[in-house]
């Protein structure tokens, strides 16, 4: 098969609409995900514009020039509506197809329309821009970590590349265009790259919702859903790591528990309840400081795991909550409450325990503190 710009254009339009088909299917699996309908219209959108530019002929001279070129803005404003709607961002109607209106209204200024450089200068522009603009939505959320995110942003760069060196070639060389689309070298060139960039761009934004929903899966599976700190399982799981890789250093383990709480939930009610937990798991992870695992072991009663901490830091860790906890108001419904925390712990230096035993005495702790008054900081000597 020679690699001639008609073939070219028929290739992407076929994968273009496979990609389309497989963007149709996850939406179908998906339906609260409304990315996956404006991956789906972009890609149609864009299969069509690449067959009206293998049959010029079936259109008015002008038309062949406006109808492809406006499907391809109309494409790309869609593929950059799914980029944020990827990333939870809203967009307008008007932003989505400003760049379209923009080229039909540049179409109906005759100086403009009966330029071939000016108009293929201007549609590569607005190409470049859009494309570039959808790498930049994905770079934005590039804290996830999701390997898939790179991949989306290389290639929808080289497509924003692609378009503008199309642009600097109707800059310099526009004026002996006979025709609004030159089949050159460059165009092959192009042809070739958004063949690579359309598969390439698909199998990344598919392959990108998966990691996302795995991510999110095991950060469910490790989190407590009400306060977003660490559960159990994965607190034991991740200190014992720690101690693991250096069972030599000094440690401590902070027990809090809230104190009455039964009696929050009895006269304010279960919501009431719920908002003390989230304010003061947002407390006790703010005040732990670095170094720290926080976790939410069950009820109303935290734990902090301090790595390499000396006695004397970890107590003052753990007066430092009590106080912020204190001293925090909390407006649930019509009513701002209080609440305090007990908080017991216990510090080892070397080997020879692991974190059940620290976690028991820091138990013992922890009840003296409620047995002698409430709102206090105890210890468990070593």
């Amino acid at each position: 098969m020679a690699l001639d710009s008609f073939t070219l254009f028929a290739a992407n339009a076929v994968v273009l609409a496979l990609m389309a088909l497989a963007f149709h299917f996850a939406g179908r699996r998906n339906p609260d995900q409304a990315y996956w309908r404006s991956w789906c219209a972009a890609n149609l959108l864009l299969a069509a514009a690449l067959v009206f530019f293998m049959f010029p002929a079936r259109l008015p001279e002008t038309l062949s020039m406006i109808v492809p070129n406006g499907l391809l803005l109309a494409g790309f404003g869609l593929r950059w509506r799914a980029a944020r709607e990827f990333s939870g961002r809203g967009s307008t109607v008007h932003s989505i197809w400003a760049p379209t209106i923009l080229f039909l209204v540049l179409c109906a200024i005759p100086p403009v329309a009966g330029s071939y450089a000016i108009i293929y200068s201007v549609v590569n522009i607005l190409l470049a821009t859009l494309a570039g603009a959808v790498a930049w939505e994905f770079r934005r959320d590039r804290d996830d970590q999701l390997p898939s995110r790179y991949g989306l942003i290389a290639a929808y760069a080289l497509l924003s590349l692609s378009f503008a060196a199309r642009v600097v070639q109707g800059f310099f060389v526009g004026d002996a265009f006979d025709a609004y689309l030159p089949y050159d070298a460059m165009l092959t060139v192009h042809l070739v790259i958004a063949l690579l960039h359309t598969p390439a761009s698909g199998a990344f934004a598919l392959s990108i919702a998966y990691e996302r929903t795995t991510a999110k899966l095991r950060h469910a599976a490790a989190h407590d859903s009400l306060t977003e700190l660490l559960n159990r399982g994965a607190f034991e799981r991740m200190v014992a790591a720690r101690m693991s890789r250096d069972n030599a250093a000094a440690q401590a383990v902070l027990l809090l528990d809230i104190d009455r709480f039964k009696r929050i939930n009895d006269r304010h009610g279960h919501a009431a309840g719920d908002a003390i937990l989230r304010a003061c798991a947002r407390i006790v992870e703010d005040e732990a400081g670095r170094n720290t695992l926080v976790a939410r072991i069950g009820g109303e009663e935290f734990a902090v795991h301090i790595h390499n901490a000396t006695a004397p830091e970890a107590e003052r860790t753990a007066e430092r909550i009590r106080a912020a906890v204190q001293s925090a108001r909390i407006t649930a419904g019509d009513n701002t409450l209080a609440m305090t925390v007990s908080v017991g712990w216990f510090w080892n230096e070397g080997a020879g325990l692991d974190l059940e035993d620290m976690l028991r005495r820091a138990d013992v702790a922890l009840y003296r503190a409620k047995e002698t008054g409430r709102n206090r900081v105890e210890r468990l000597a070593a």
